[in-house]
């Protein structure tokens, strides 16, 4: 199998750091990868991984995009094109259709949550081409999400019935991470890995939490790893609060070091990927939920049925994380073990080796059964006008305000 997939770039973000785990492995299974990038903006270390695995080119190198130099460039005709955003969906599309490659089939992969479904206003003509693609030309068979919480966000957004969309979860190199015992640790280090953002609002709400347990003469650490544009803010709220003595800003982390910082940890405190590498490596990972006012979570990953680790639902059951910490504070050696182990487990199904033949089958259905997308210049010329004075728009209301 032939595959083209389109990205944005590959600098370090969520997607790129995705793609830098299942290329190699689908290059293993026998796919034969393309991967293009509409801008030269690249990280040296995820370049390097996926180098000896997929053909790396810039949709810069294509210019001045005449057929002949489009077909040399990109090579023979591809089964699948896999597009990770808007522009990709709509400058790859535009790509193939220029080439005259009528055979490849197009697929989407929706790893955030308004993706392929934001809303439109007057100027952005972009978003409403786009919805419409979709709409007529891609079947929900042919899309992957990354949770069901997306799935039906888009569905709602898009009036569109994507129960036949695939979901499969993320994929953790948890293989890499070494359990570790943690049963017989002092039961007094918390520790959180990723960014200080405003979305990941238990930075601030848990210290409500290590206040009260303080006032109750139990003492706690918490470590703090990672850095964001609420750093600062955060710095002051630990100081207001007296808590410069409990609670530890490390700032930003090589990746590299994720062991060490879970070192003497009882427990993993977050969101994300982290949640997952944490509890692989024998740290119970208790979720956290986004943009949540109180300290509250659905609980310990182990006790999540869904992939919805940290998504806000509305009909969700939720518990202090006050109560959970409580919990596992009282545990026994023998129950603390057998929670690490059950989320460890969890960990596991996010594995590469549970998800790789998922992606594989997905992208082997989406070549038989998907469908092919032909964007002309006209119809991309008016998108990328769309998007500059949408762009546009949106600064001047910013500067206005």
């Amino acid at each position: 199998m032939r595959l083209l997939i389109v990205n944005l770039h590959f600098d370090i973000g969520g997607v790129e750091t995705l793609l830098a785990r299942i290329i190699p492995l689908l290059s293993k299974a026998g796919v034969d990868i393309t991967l293009l990038l509409l801008q030269k903006k690249t990280n040296p270390e995820l370049i390097t991984a996926i180098a000896p695995y997929c053909k790396v080119i810039f949709l810069k190198d294509a210019f001045p995009y005449s057929t002949k130099k489009i077909r040399k460039f990109l090579g023979a005709e591809f089964d699948v094109a896999f597009y990770t955003i808007s522009r990709a969906l709509l400058v790859g599309s535009w790509l193939l259709t220029r080439a005259g490659y009528k055979k490849t089939k197009a697929s989407l992969g929706a790893y955030q949550t308004e993706i392929f479904c934001p809303d439109s206003s007057i100027l952005s003509v972009h978003h409403r081409v786009l919805k419409s693609i979709i709409k007529k030309s891609v079947p929900a068979s042919s899309i992957i999400f990354g949770n069901t919480a997306g799935r039906d966000f888009h569905a709602k957004k898009l009036d569109l019935d994507l129960s036949a969309s695939h979901v499969i979860r993320i994929f953790v190199d948890t293989e890499k991470y070494t359990f570790v015992d943690r049963s017989k640790l002092n039961r007094n280090k918390i520790v959180s890995i990723g960014r200080i953002t405003s979305f990941k609002t238990y930075n601030f709400t848990f210290l409500r939490v290590i206040k009260d347990f303080l006032h109750q003469g139990k003492k706690l650490e918490w470590h703090i790893h990672g850095d964001g544009e609420q750093m600062k803010e955060l710095a002051s709220a630990i100081e207001i609060n007296n808590l410069s003595e409990h609670v530890f800003l490390h700032g930003a982390m090589p990746y590299s070091d994720f062991e060490d910082a879970l070192d003497g940890a009882f427990l993993f405190l977050g969101s994300g990927t982290s949640l997952i590498e944490a509890a692989a490596c024998g740290a119970p990972s208790l979720t956290t939920i986004e943009y949540a006012d109180e300290p509250i979570t659905y609980g310990f990953i182990s006790e999540i049925q869904s992939d919805n680790l940290i998504e806000p639902e509305e009909f969700r059951p939720t518990y202090r994380i006050s109560e959970k910490l409580s919990e596992l504070m009282s545990l026994s050696a023998e129950d603390y073990k057998k929670l690490q182990i059950r989320c460890e487990q969890k960990a596991q199904t996010y594995s590469g080796k549970s998800i790789i033949e998922e992606y594989k089958s997905f992208f082997e259905h989406a070549s038989q059964e998907g469908r092919h997308i032909e964007i002309s210049t006209a119809l991309l010329l008016t998108c990328t006008f769309g998007f500059f004075a949408t762009k546009a728009f949106e600064k001047k209301s910013k500067t206005n305000q």
